[in-house]
């Protein structure tokens, strides 16, 4: 599917609005003029009205026979009126050498002459022994410069004439985009314009914003207007836009925009409200249509299968015309989505509507789109402008709807930021819609890329309080049991990658609100799990170890299921060490309870290498001035030690281990430590 680009037409082919016309027989008007003494045309409209596509049907017209030759100058590539003048003649003779030498090659040679009589000197200072000699050659060279330039202009400027006046036709000038250059620029155009408008058959069609230049062109003495009038023969205003033209274009484009994509949500009976209301007031011009199709399209085709595109296309034209309002909209972003109900806090819902009035009033005369922005897309704020009161329980229809009025969905539409932050929401989503099924969701969260992984329970937050019931036992055992496939965030401020799936466990087990059921759960969830550094976090966040556990359960449950874990702990064999990430917690857990492992002998560099994997963390930090993380990996030795019993016998696993993994970074940091070193304080 092809997508619109915000360039201006270059044939008649493409013309819908039907300029073409109008543009041919204003071309054929320029071709009657008297242009003896030159003429300077102007086309006029605001920003976006068309200019450089009637420009172009006007092109048509001078290509007929007889042709005319036209140039297009780009004053954007200079500045400074020397400098103008300057590279315009050269660029006036490049460009007429290029298409007749025969014809033009005259001119061409006299226009670049011309033009080398306003090229400024490039003086550089010397400074020193020379800046007396060097003072009097510049003082020279700058009167050898007024001198060549008094006495060559008038000769120049008649032979140039001369030239031109033999022409059997004009030679049209087309210099486009005036009003998007600086105050300054402008002024430096129309003086370039001024100075050289007299040539014979030399005809200026300057396009540009008549309020934009006449403001630029404006002094203490001389209106802009009166100024333009001295300068410009003849104009042409481009009409309005008739506003069913400008929305057929938008239908077109917005058709074509959806044509061929697949799974696409669209509620037609919302759509002529929505567009009426809030879309089609923000379209001005043609332009507007432009940009808002090629913004539309971004998000259709990125998010349209999972959110509403009626409500997709109404907050991009939020976005793009009205930026300011999208920003203070993102600001509020849980005001427009709370809706009434029993757990409303009175306090906060008058702060809300509070917001929402302030809204109103800085929205000035776009207040009545704000309004239909707000009950049309997000009903459950209408309660703050004088709408109807949405109970909580709609929030179930606006979901199965995929509308931005339910959280989830507009958190999905304002946070992506990238595709791979896409990915994480879609993917999140699928996890929610599997969160049951334990089997489906265990493949699932196996399938993903670790990072991907990460993201995506990460994601999972936001579905808190929507959480199925059936679904604490089987996701939080599916969950805590890929704590290991998990990769450490590499950033300051990341969670620690236990943290990440703990956090969702927390608040799945939340969704029971008694504790005998979410005792039940946890024996459940512990029943399931494969690892004992699975089962460890689970009874640290449910039981009552000090800044860790929630106290979900009793306490007498808490001490029933700690115990079975240490007596588990006590017979465990590494069958499955590759997925214990936690195991010397998980020792220092079992022997603070009386069930001790031993390890004063241990031979197998697998355990080795998993205790000291499970002792290692990093210390970040930034030093003063420099926004550079340092990382310093550390060792809790002093644990290491606790469990191997002596130095001796820790030195001796790390030896062993060296044997196997050679001088990896774990066996170099551990015998640091070996050796005496510790790390710095903080």
């Amino acid at each position: 599917m092809g997508s619109p680009v915000d360039n201006p037409l270059s044939t008649s082919s493409e013309d819908a609005l039907r300029r073409a016309p109008v543009a041919h027989s204003f071309a054929r008007q320029v071709r009657e003029l008297d242009t003896t003494e030159g003429a300077v045309i102007a086309v006029l409209g605001p920003w976006g009205s068309g200019k450089s596509t009637f420009i172009n049907f006007m092109r048509e017209g001078f290509a007929l026979d007889p042709p005319l030759a036209v140039i297009d100058f780009n004053p954007w590539l200079f500045s400074g009126t020397e400098q103008l003048a300057d590279h315009f003649f050269a660029e006036m003779a490049s460009q007429l050498q290029l298409k007749d030498s025969d014809r033009f090659g005259t001119i061409a040679t006299g226009l670049r002459d011309y033009g080398e009589i306003f090229s400024p000197i490039a003086i550089v200072p010397v400074v020193g022994g020379w800046f007396d000699r060097s003072l009097k050659a510049v003082r020279t060279l700058a009167g050898w410069y007024k001198t060549r330039k008094e006495s060559s202009v008038g000769p120049l400027r008649d032979r140039v004439s001369a030239a031109m006046r033999e022409l059997d036709g004009p030679v049209v000038v087309v210099i486009d985009d005036i009003d998007r250059l600086t105050t300054t620029e402008i002024r430096d155009i129309f003086r370039l314009v001024r100075l050289t408008a007299s040539f014979p058959n030399l005809v200026y069609i300057l396009a540009f914003d008549r309020g934009r230049v006449e403001d630029a062109l404006s002094e203490d003495r001389l209106p802009g207007r009166a100024y333009l009038e001295k300068i410009v023969q003849l104009a042409f205003d481009l009409p309005s836009m008739p506003p069913e033209l400008l929305r057929s274009r938008v239908f077109a484009e917005l058709n074509r925009l959806v044509s061929g994509l697949e799974n696409l949500r669209l509620d037609g009976d919302r759509w002529s409200e929505v567009y009426f209301e809030i879309v089609e007031p923000l379209l001005k011009n043609l332009r507007d249509v432009t940009r808002l199709a090629l913004s539309a399209r971004l998000v259709v085709v990125d998010l349209g299968s999972d959110i509403e595109t009626v409500d997709l296309i109404a907050l991009e034209a939020i976005r793009v015309f009205r930026p300011e309002m999208f920003e203070a909209l993102g600001r509020i972003r849980s005001d427009l989505t709370t809706s009434t109900g029993f757990e409303i806090d009175p306090a906060r819902d008058q702060a809300s509507k509070a917001r929402f009035e302030e809204l109103l009033e800085n929205s000035g005369e776009d207040a009545p789109v704000l309004r239909a922005l707000i009950s049309k897309v997000f009903p459950a704020a209408s309660r703050h402008i004088g709408g109807m009161t949405y109970m909580h329980d709609e929030k179930a229809t606006w979901r199965k709807a995929h509308r931005l009025a339910h959280s989830d969905f507009l958190d999905l539409y304002l946070d992506r930021v990238a595709p791979s932050g896409l990915s994480s929401f879609r993917n999140a989503e699928r996890a929610f819609s599997i969160l049951t099924d334990h089997g489906q969701l265990d493949a699932f969260l196996t399938s993903l890329a670790p990072s991907d992984l990460r993201d995506t329970i990460d994601a999972l937050e936001v579905y808190e309080g929507d959480y199925p019931i059936d679904a604490v036992a089987p996701a939080a055992s599916a969950l805590l049991d890929h704590i290991a496939d998990v990769p450490e965030g590499e950033g300051f401020f990341d969670l620690r990658r236990h943290l990440v799936v703990s956090r969702v466990v927390l608040r799945l087990l939340r969704r029971i609100e008694d504790e005998a059921g979410r005792e039940a759960a946890v024996c459940t969830i512990l029943a399931g799990l494969t690892t004992l550094s699975a089962k460890l976090e689970l009874l640290l966040i449910v039981g009552y170890t000090e800044n860790s556990g929630h106290k979900l359960v009793s306490q007498a449950t808490a001490a029933e299921l700690e115990e079975a874990l240490a007596r588990e702990v006590a017979v465990w064999t590494p069958a499955r060490l590759e997925r214990e990430w936690y195991l010397l917690w998980v020792f220092r857990f079992a022997k603070e309870r009386q069930h001790e492992f031993d390890l004063t002998e241990v031979q197998d560099p697998n355990l080795i290498r998993a205790l000291l994997e499970s002792a290692r963390s990093d210390r970040r930090s930034t030093t003063s001035g420099s926004p550079r993380m340092h990382i310093e990996y550390v060792l809790a030795w002093d644990a290491l030690l606790d469990l191997f019993g002596t130095e001796a016998a820790l030195r001796s696993a790390v030896a062993i281990l060296r044997e196997t993994d050679g001088d990896s970074d774990l066996v170099q940091l551990a015998e640091r430590y070996s050796g005496g070193w510790r790390p710095s304080e903080f």
